[in-house]
């Protein structure tokens, strides 16, 4: 009797412990996040790509490229999975549900983005441009080989920002 009071004291002390062992999702999104971190991308909570100003709440995953200097800055939202917003001009952006929230991109980009769109995984919900630099709305639900397509998109659209400021 005295081994089964000291077995369930035991497993008493034992049982919080085990709450902080990750699951298999936690493991696989903070082997995302650090190896997101070692191709130079910034990752953090963001509002919803539609949000209003009033909505605070920081539901998504924004993985970020911050602009390559201040001449670069854009500010647009590409967004879908939303109805808020508006209808871009390109046929292609247009066929694949996107829209565009706040503001739209400059008619320029308008070819590399339709390239972007195709190429992007399916988890990416928005494509953002803001002071901080230019972001994916990721629901980190796939693997390295997604987050690989996110971070050589990020740079495509990073380097073409650059170049465009470069002409101007």
């Amino acid at each position: 009797m005295t081994w089964l009071v000291i077995l369930f004291g035991v497993a008493v002390v034992v049982s919080p412990l085990m709450w902080f062992r990750q699951s298999p999702r936690q493991k696989l999104i903070t082997e995302l996040r650090l190896s997101a971190n070692s191709m130079g991308l910034q990752v953090s909570l963001h509002r919803r790509p539609d949000a209003r100003e009033e909505e605070t709440r920081l539901e998504c995953v924004c993985y970020r490229l911050p602009w390559l200097d201040d001449s670069c800055r854009q500010n647009w939202v590409l967004q879908r999975h939303s109805n808020r917003g508006w209808k871009p001009d390109s046929p292609t952006l247009n066929s694949r549900g996107w829209l565009w929230t706040l503001a739209e991109a400059d008619s320029q980009w308008q070819q590399l983005l339709e390239k972007i769109v195709a190429d992007i995984p399916s988890g990416v919900s928005a494509i953002l441009a803001n002071k901080a630099g230019i972001g994916m709305i990721w629901n980190e639900r796939d693997d390295a080989a997604d987050l690989e397509k996110v971070a050589q998109n990020l740079k495509k659209l990073q380097q073409t920002a650059k170049k465009f400021a470069d002409e101007a």
